[in-house]
């Protein structure tokens, strides 16, 4: 009988480990929490709580920086990521964490397609299929506990700082000349010496993406997000472009190009639109075609 009784002690224990598990990786439990700062995923989740987005606009931190969701009449979601790229989307739809309704666009520049861009590891998708949430989180859980626990032994109130109200980073002004000749230098170190094999991953999963919307009836589109007029594109940029838009061909998906429908005075640097002029002229320009 003990035998049988730790037997069934220990599925429970075990049961109770999977499904707290489960429900903690599927349930937005950081996005619901106003004890975590979040990514920029769980604020769009935050903001959102609905299960399904009907119409979802998706791209890196330009789409954040360009679209003003709440001044837009199109009824599409802002969902910019800081450092998104294509399989994000694909890792996003594949696991069940985003749900498209009726509409998607993806809002492209050469960084949604560049396969070794920089990513958050705190986007649940993330997390390998073996890894308890507890420790996929370890980042953003010890220090609440520890802190906590801290303050007790100090006297203090264990309870942690909260955070009401967070939004994602938009950007106002514009930076200098210099700075923008600078970051552009920078940038020709950093992303535009590649070859198209930088690319494939994210190519890859922009076919995924589409092959999906069109067997689930999801209406499909991309734009060329803005570039500043100031630098001329380099070569790197129009193949991948070209790349893309082979596959846009291909599948029939329509494409608004605005790469250049922009002045200087709309950008913040070399691809972000500054929330001051040109988010708002660009919220406008998008609303007719969205």
């Amino acid at each position: 009988m003990k035998k049988q009784f730790k037997i069934m002690l220990s599925l429970l224990i075990l049961a109770t480990t999977v499904f707290s598990d489960f429900y903690m990786t599927h349930s937005r439990f950081i996005a619901n929490s106003n004890v975590f700062v979040k990514n920029d995923f769980e604020i769009t989740q935050h903001d959102h709580p609905e299960k399904v987005w009907d119409k979802v606009f998706f791209g890196n931190s330009v789409v954040i920086s360009s679209f003003i969701e709440d001044e837009s009449k199109s009824g599409y979601i802002n969902c910019g990521l800081d450092y998104g790229v294509v399989t994000d989307l694909w890792e996003m739809i594949k696991k069940g964490h985003i749900n498209i309704g009726s509409e998607l666009v993806i809002g492209l520049n050469y960084l949604t397609l560049y396969d070794d861009f920089d990513t958050n590891p705190t986007y649940i998708w993330h997390k390998k299929p073996y890894q308890p949430y507890a420790y996929f989180e370890r980042d953003r859980f010890y220090p609440l506990i520890t802190d906590g626990f801290n303050n007790l032994l100090n006297g203090k109130s264990p309870m942690p700082m909260t955070y009401t109200y967070q939004e994602k980073a938009v950007y106002h002004g514009r930076i200098s000349d210099a700075e923008l000749e600078n970051k552009m230098a920078e940038y020709e170190t950093e992303f535009f010496n590649k070859t198209l094999d930088s690319y494939s991953e994210n190519l890859n999963a922009l076919e995924s993406v589409i092959e999906y919307c069109q067997k689930n009836n999801i209406k499909i589109r991309a734009v060329y997000m803005p570039w500043n007029p100031m630098f001329e594109k380099p070569e790197i940029v129009k193949s991948v472009h070209a790349s893309a838009d082979a596959i846009f061909s291909r599948y029939g998906v329509e494409v608004l190009n605005l790469e250049d429908e922009f002045p200087k005075e709309c950008f913040y640097d070399t691809g972000h639109l500054n929330y001051d002029v040109g988010s708002i002229e660009f919220t406008k320009r998008i609303d007719e075609w969205l």
